[in-house]
């Protein structure tokens, strides 16, 4: 008799395949389309016949596919393959100048030292040509806004590329999203909601563009995979964890947003008693209610700070690398320490990592993924960090599970979420073609 644990987890990820929404599922032809195209860009130059092999499409239907590319531009014939007998097959490469896609990631939620809005300029290969970035800071949406589109105008300025050539910008936003009401709720700060509505019109006024925002963890997740290298990119289930704040799914080679495009958060909703206070299980604990995130850095730069505050002489390695002051310390200060042999940077890292593990842990026992990618700036932590966490998922994930997944930091870094972004928009451009 199967385990009900493992039928409950097999229903929700059919429940989750199922209810994909309705406006983001895909026509035949659309798919198709994407399926096309796609193989093309992977394969670089690649012939009629190996994309039917790839797609399971007979070559009928891909030859007449391939015609209407061909005439559209978006697919170049690039010259003969060498025949293995009879005719020699002709080659086909994606026409990476047809069209281009920016995408910008608002940042994380916390703001930290080296916390930035990031934008990006990717051509349909998936490659990025051009990258420009702006400090963020403790502002309002309304500056946030003004900071996207300085950053927006410096980017298209910097990569030479003409505005009409661009087909659209997607934006990753940090939080808990209701897409019905262009609305986003910041569950880790202050449960502030925002509507974003004003970033949407303001960027599709200014550039004449088409504007989508999506959540920025499954941008994160869909642009490893786009983009992304190694394993990444062939895995059909990946879990991308926002360190400890939300994760972004891919289930059965497609990002699954959920029904209002909230999925993925990994926090509860603090209750909050008559007093406005929250209850016990909130304030229970170190950090606050076990299932509540630590910070993006997950806590562990003030962790360090408070105990460099508490004893200067353990922690005078820490402090004399962040320059004599306590508010420079930060996390690769203390992943510097902690390889170099300081104690209360070792302690700290072993504590958060063995903490994300447990986390992910319970992730990789309920959807069984391929790859997990760890991401968000706590990839940073360095390897006395990572060691902690993949030993915690060893230790609390069923073996099952855990002997097949890859445990993997982000490839593409920072640029994880504006990938992502953009890479949605060069998907969109495959699937209208």
């Amino acid at each position: 008799m199967p385990c009900p644990y493992d039928v409950l987890r097999r229903v929700l990820i059919r429940l989750m395949k199922d209810f994909i929404i309705k406006e983001d599922r895909l026509s035949e032809k659309e798919r198709r389309n994407l399926s096309i195209l796609d193989a093309i860009r992977r394969g670089k130059e690649i012939s009629r016949a190996e994309i039917s092999k790839l797609t399971d499409l007979n070559i009928v239907t891909v030859s007449n596919y391939i015609n209407k590319y061909v005439k559209n531009k978006i697919v170049l014939e690039t010259g003969l393959d060498i025949s293995t007998g009879g005719r020699r097959p002709e080659l086909l490469t994606l026409n990476r100048r047809y069209g281009y896609a920016i995408g910008i990631d608002l940042g994380a939620p916390q703001i930290t030292a080296d916390s930035y809005i990031i934008a990006v300029i990717m051509d349909l290969s998936g490659r990025i040509l051009s990258k420009e970035k702006i400090k963020k800071e403790n502002e309002s949406f309304e500056q946030l806004i003004e900071k996207v589109m300085l950053v927006t105008e410096r980017l298209i300025n910097k990569s030479g590329i003409h505005l009409a050539e661009i087909k659209g910008i997607g934006v990753g936003i940090w939080g808990v999203m209701d897409r019905y009401r262009n609305m986003v709720r910041y569950p880790v700060e202050d449960g502030q909601i925002v509507n974003y509505a004003g970033l949407l019109s303001t960027l599709e006024n200014k550039f004449n563009l088409p504007v989508s925002v999506e959540h920025d963890a499954a941008l994160a997740a869909f642009g490893e995979r786009w983009s992304g290298l190694g394993a990444v990119t062939h895995a059909d289930n990946l879990i991308f964890v926002c360190s400890d704040s939300s994760c972004g799914f891919i289930v059965g080679g497609e990002v699954y947003y959920g029904s209002t495009k909230s999925a993925g958060e990994l926090n509860l909703n603090p209750p909050i008693k008559g007093s406005g206070k929250p209850d016990n299980c909130w304030d229970g604990y170190d950090y606050g209610c076990c299932l509540r995130s630590r910070g993006v850095d997950l806590g562990i730069s003030e962790k360090v700070k408070r105990r460099v505050a508490e004893n200067e002489e353990d922690g005078a390695q820490i402090l004399s690398a962040a320059g004599g002051k306590e508010e420079n310390i930060d996390l690769e200060i203390i992943a510097a320490a902690a390889e170099d042999g300081v104690q209360v940077a070792k302690e700290e890292l072993e504590n958060a990592g063995k903490y994300l593990g447990v986390k992910i842990a319970f992730l990789i026992n309920l959807f069984n993924p391929e790859v997990v990618i760890i991401g968000r700036g706590i990839e940073k932590a360095g390897s006395i960090f990572f060691q902690s966490v993949r030993k915690a998922i060893k230790e609390y994930g069923y073996e099952e599970s855990v002997k097949i997944v890859k445990v993997l930091t982000a490839s593409l870094g920072e640029d994880a979420v504006a990938a992502g972004a953009a890479a949605l928009i060069v998907k969109n451009i495959f699937i209208g073609s």
